[in-house]
């Protein structure tokens, strides 16, 4: 009878701990950000996607594998960006694949970051006019002139932020350097966009990393709430100037089907869409 008791108290305490650990799991992986939902852009609009388009896995490399190239142009092609920044590619090969796959105007500007062979890439169907790469925190960052116009041009810059299980200092050096650099341009439109690895959180922004960011920004994605697990965002999106406004109702996370492929791991990044009213530019 003791043996029976035991027994059914070890089976109740192990269904306990498999529903608290499956509700943790369910809730560091949901992610409470605004959906993007598509509609087509209007003639004073601007769309930019960020996608960290590697994988979460116990490997060495986890940059992207071309069996999922194909897909992730038809999720851009779905989005119809203007442009376009993407993280942890294997090779330059596969940006300039992704940039043919969304059509004969896309052009691909990259950089390697210094970091498991990563590559860091800006994509857009806009004319450019210089690329720039810049080190800061041991990383490399990308940066484009895009535009014929002088009074018009914009600055992209597609950053990757080391993470900071490898030391926040680098991670901070590595963001206040993106601000820098893009504080230092003379573009009247300038963006900072990509995987930061730093959680600026919507209900607690008075961090002083993230004021020195607004004091020459503006956040594009606050509004769009959490879009990484547990509930944090550290895919970014940062505009100046102040004037340049986010479209909120075509902004937002695009949701990733579940699929199965030769690949390490899983896919733990959203693509992240922002659209902004360049009326006020124009």
């Amino acid at each position: 009878m003791r043996k029976f008791l035991f027994s059914r108290r070890t089976l109740c305490c192990l269904l306990l701990l498999s529903a608290i650990v499956a509700s943790t799991l369910t809730w560091a992986r949901w992610r409470p950000a605004q959906r993007f939902e598509f509609q087509e852009l209007k003639a004073n609009e601007l769309r930019l996607v960020t996608w960290n388009v590697g994988y979460f896995a116990a490997t060495h490399n986890k940059n992207l594998r071309d069996v999922d190239i194909a897909e992730i142009v038809d999720v851009l092609d779905g989005i119809s960006p203007d442009a376009v920044v993407l993280q942890e590619l294997s090779s330059v090969q596969q940006a300039e694949t992704i940039a043919e796959g969304l059509g004969a105007d896309w052009h691909a500007h990259t950089v390697e970051t210094g970091h498991q062979g990563q590559v860091l890439a800006v994509l857009s169907d806009l004319p450019y006019e210089k690329v720039y790469s810049e080190e800061a925190g041991g990383r490399n960052m990308v940066g484009v002139t895009l535009g014929e116009n002088p009074e018009q041009q914009m600055f992209i810059l597609g950053v990757h932020s080391p993470h900071p299980a490898r030391g926040m200092s680098d991670t901070v050096d590595n963001i206040r350097g993106a601000v820098a650099m893009t504080a230092n341009r003379d573009e009247p439109i300038r963006i900072i966009a990509g995987d930061m690895n730093y959680n600026f959180d919507v209900d607690d922004t008075d961090g002083p990393l993230y004021q020195e960011i607004m004091d020459v920004l503006s956040d594009s994605t606050e509004a769009l709430g959490e879009t990484y697990y547990a509930h944090t965002r550290i895919d970014h999106v940062f505009h100046f100037p102040e004037t340049l406004d986010v479209v909120e109702e075509v902004s937002g996370m695009v949701d990733l089907p579940l699929r199965f492929a030769n690949v390490p791991g899983f896919r733990d990044h959203r693509p992240i869409v922002v659209t902004y009213d360049m009326t006020e530019m124009l």
